[in-house]
């Protein structure tokens, strides 16, 4: 036989199989009365099914022309696909014997006489579920079926062990996309239906999916509580990684902290401590204005133990790059911190350097700017980060590297009296001086909120240096309440800093010293007029045109547009997925492929 023709008839096996598999999950999905102990075992098909559909869309739809023109050279991997959609099918008719009748009522495609590009092309591989009549007694059948809640279970295990087999045959890049596709297709602001999906995650041991409907299902639940006309919901359940405190398990006391210098001032807003031998960061909470505070007394509280338990919990699976937080801290009636570990192996009162360090050393010489590669990570790092803050529906409202006023300074090498900013780098182990880049904390979460309509919170404080680093739309007196693509639009900012690897106050070669902007610093459009009329296009020769196109969809506008009222969406949940979607493809997965 021919070899190519037996390519083709691989090839037609394959996706026949392929389409006979997503129209048994069909099945099991269209039964809607599932017993309520069995819902999260719903939600576990309804992620397998999703997992086996995005794989298809990626590696079926999008098959390589020389993979159809020329089958025999990759006849392997055909087979391969073949053997893995053969034991899925094989599963599923050893748990319900009726898929065998099932596959004629929906039948597959006939090749005819199309090319395996053809036949490619014309495949619809999103199965369309047959027509009620056709399947009320198969539902039956089935109902009988899931009485048996073990052999549900053992049936989902397998089917997520053989997706997991077909993620596999993709590179580590595609993998962590689909992960962080399948994140934001579940994230959801319904209760019920986030801890079904953490049990299903669990049963499944999807960890990225249980740690995001875990942090989300704190912050809905918090949300609901963060009314001023009611006390908060409740006394949070003490977990094994909280610190037992007298009115909260997450509250700490000063005296509890053996602080290193002053532990607080009015002028600064971060101090170092030590407790209970390891070293500590306090992020005090400063704001333009604390009248929500005041106003909301226990909604502010509420949402600080919202905050704290979230920050608290391992989010290592979302690859966060969050500081562990072990609890907060009252200075004040008016003043309370966020307190946050050290990373792993560092020296208790072994202090970070700043990024706006880094970016602004007085004396930079080329030997000083990191490699490639390095600026690299360090942006993929930062973008994933808030990417998941923005997944878990939170806002952080204040990414910036930049400063807080010089005035306040005393001593530029001690971190409780220099300005703080909000991304942190450790030295790497072994060292004292070499800043370990792959590693970077985002902190300064100290105004940060719900992302909810009409949720509120302080604004920062105002500073020409800082405000460079805020959306147009949210520097004004009266601005626009904060939205998603606002956080988007400070990252953006933050990685052409990191494509050029200086200060965006320093938009002139090799100065000497910050040339004198500040009457431009103060223009709501400040980045458009400097950075986006001009050196934006310089990171096409710094970092590459994938690099630069994401910096340009961060600072374009176009992620505002997803928030405007000329786009309809059913929900605000379906409009904040598509800009999840529109922000990963764009921004996240656009650096992710950067390489040096």
């Amino acid at each position: 036989m021919d070899p190519a023709s037996l390519g083709i008839g691989v090839v037609s096996a394959v996706l026949q199989t392929y389409t006979a598999v997503t129209s048994a999950y069909d099945v099991y999905l269209s039964v809607r009365d599932f017993p309520s102990t069995y819902r999260e075992l719903r939600t576990a098909f309804m992620v397998e099914r999703y997992r086996l559909e995005q794989w298809g869309d990626q590696m079926l739809s999008g098959v390589q022309q020389k993979t159809v023109r020329e089958p025999q050279h990759n006849m392997a991997v055909w087979k391969l696909f073949q053997a893995v959609f053969d034991a899925m099918w094989a599963a599923f008719q050893e748990s319900n014997k009726t898929l065998e009748d099932y596959g004629h009522i929906v039948g597959v495609p006939e090749s005819g006489d199309m090319s395996d590009l053809e036949l490619l092309e014309s495949m619809q591989l999103s199965v369309t579920s047959p027509k009620k009549r056709s399947i009320l007694g198969l539902a039956k059948t089935i109902k009988f079926v899931l009485r048996d809640k073990k052999k549900m279970e053992a049936l989902v295990r397998e089917l997520c062990y053989w997706n997991d087999s077909l993620d596999k045959m993709t590179s580590r890049l595609e993998q962590e996309s689909a992960r962080r596709r399948l994140r934001v297709r579940f994230s959801t602001g319904n209760v019920d239906e986030l801890q079904l999906l953490q049990a299903a995650a669990a049963l499944l041991r999807h960890q990225d999916l249980e740690k995001m409907a875990s942090a989300r299902t704190v912050i809905e639940k918090g949300y609901s509580n963060e009314t001023p006309s009611q006390p908060p919901g409740g006394r949070i359940a003490q977990s094994d990684a909280t610190v037992p405190g007298a009115e909260s398990d997450f509250r700490l006391e000063m005296n509890q902290l053996d602080w290193h210098g002053l532990p607080f001032m009015t002028d600064q807003s971060r101090a170092t401590a030590t407790y209970r031998g390891e070293g500590i960061i306090v992020d005090w909470r400063l704001c333009r204005d604390d009248t929500w505070r005041r106003q909301n007394p226990k909604a502010f509280r509420q949402r600080t133990e919202n905050l704290t338990r979230v920050l608290n919990s391992d989010l290592r699976a979302l690859d966060v790059a969050v500081l562990h937080c072990i609890g907060y801290l009252d200075q004040s009636s008016t003043v309370t911190g966020y307190a946050f570990k050290a990373p792993p192996g560092v020296t208790p009162g072994q202090k970070p350097i700043t990024l706006n360090q880094l970016l602004t050393k007085p004396t930079m010489k080329s030997s000083d700017v990191p490699d490639l590669g390095d600026r690299f990570e360090l942006a993929k790092v930062l973008a994933n980060t808030v990417f998941e803050i923005l997944n878990i529906g939170w806002l952080h409202k204040n990414i910036r590297e930049s400063s807080w006023p010089k005035e306040a300074v005393e001593d530029d090498n001690d971190l409780t009296s220099a300005e703080p900013k909000n991304v942190l780098f450790w030295p790497k182990k072994g060292t004292r001086d070499e800043w370990d880049l792959s590693k970077p904390y985002l902190v300064g979460f100290d105004i940060s909120r719900p992302n909810q309509p009409g949720e509120m919170s302080e604004k920062p404080l105002a500073d020409p240096d800082d405000d460079i680093y805020r959306h147009p739309n949210y520097r004004a007196a009266h601005s626009h309440p904060f939205l998603p693509s606002f956080d988007i639009y400070s990252l953006g900012i933050m990685l052409f800093e990191i494509g050029i690897w200086r200060n965006v106050g320093y938009q002139g070669a090799h100065r000497p010293s910050r040339p004198n902007l500040e009457t431009h610093k103060s223009d709501p459009h400040f980045i458009e007029k400097v950075v986006m009329n001009g050196p934006v296009m310089d990171l096409k020769r710094h970092m590459g045109a994938k690099y630069r196109d994401a910096v340009m969809a961060c600072l374009g506008g176009e992620f505002d547009a997803i928030w405007g009222s000329e786009r309809k969406f059913e929900s605000r949940e379906g409009r904040l997925q598509y800009f999840q979607a529109e922000v990963q493809r764009k921004v996240v997965d656009a650096i992710a492929v950067c390489s040096a």
